[in-house]
């Protein structure tokens, strides 16, 4: 059985005027990231927008201490990321799990051992080798599959599964993972909306229930405002609005995509007209 016991999370997120360049971008390419400050609750949930290259996937790599500033500071549980140790650092990014777009999953491995890497962070040596050998929490994993109706892929090779499929895996290991802090790179990018709606449902219910920060990068504009309490709107990797969904106007949009326009038009419309519950944040509007 999943955990059903709600964890105390106390991962508070801090950026301060925080510039960072793209992992892949050349030496003279575009900063990624432009001064960004940001605050985010522990428990929150948050959905960041943007046409692309606007800097989501690199705003997540940040808070995920994946992807090293140039210059600010990023807090994590009011302690500065890039001053830690380095043991101290490989601890902390232990209560974080990063999901890409593309889960890396090795092609030749099962379903249930790419599942339960995720538990990783919190099992010793001898016990990964081990799961390695004969799996262990097998019921668990076929629970948190299920979650995504994948269940009877559990004893599957990676390289048997559609692109979409492969998706959901990677989404699932966020259910096994001892983490506070969620980061979710674009999950319905290749999904339908079916399963795209089931896909959101089931990250915003298992991160609701055990008071996780889930904080997710989306071109759905509808999903994000319909079903996040907060939106984040980058552009040029700066930030242009921080608002609670119910004040992100047709307006903002159209300015937020200017010359983009065309990814407005991309949205998937898997979720209920109803809004979330209401964000008491800090309203920033930086236009």
């Amino acid at each position: 059985m999943l955990n059903q016991i709600t964890s105390r999370n106390d991962f508070g997120i801090e950026l301060s005027d925080v510039t960072a360049q793209h992992p892949a971008a050349t030496v003279h390419a575009p900063l990624a990231i432009q001064g960004l400050s940001l605050a985010i609750r522990p428990g929150e949930h948050v959905a960041i927008i943007g046409p692309s290259g606007a800097g989501k996937t690199s705003c997540l790599l940040v808070i995920a201490a994946a992807l090293k500033v140039k210059s600010g500071n990023v807090s994590l549980n009011h302690q500065s990321v890039w001053k830690l140790p380095t043991r101290k650092l490989q601890k902390l990014r232990g209560n974080l799990f990063y999901a890409p777009q593309t889960p890396p999953l090795p092609p030749r491995q099962r379903v249930i051992t790419a599942l339960l890497a995720a538990k990783l962070p919190r099992q010793s040596f001898l016990s990964s080798l081990m799961s390695l050998i004969y799996p262990r929490d097998i019921n668990e994993a076929s629970e948190a599959l299920g979650k995504f109706d994948l269940a009877d892929k559990l004893w599957q090779r990676v390289d048997r599964l559609s692109g979409g499929e492969r998706q959901r895996v990677g989404l699932a290991r966020a259910l096994l993972a001892p983490a506070k802090i969620w980061l979710i790179d674009e999950p319905l990018s290749a999904l339908d909306p079916t399963r795209a709606r089931q896909a959101i449902e089931s990250l915003i219910a298992h991160a609701k229930e055990h008071a996780l920060t889930l904080i997710t990068s989306l071109h759905q504009v509808d999903v994000a405002t319909s079903q996040f309490p907060r939106v984040i709107g980058l552009r040029d990797g700066r930030l242009v609005f921080d608002l609670p969904s119910g004040e992100v106007s047709k307006e903002l949009l159209a300015d937020l995509y200017r010359q983009h326009e065309h990814e407005l038009d991309q949205n998937i419309p898997v979720l209920q007209d109803s809004p979330p519950e209401p964000a008491p944040v800090k309203i920033i509007h930086c236009r």
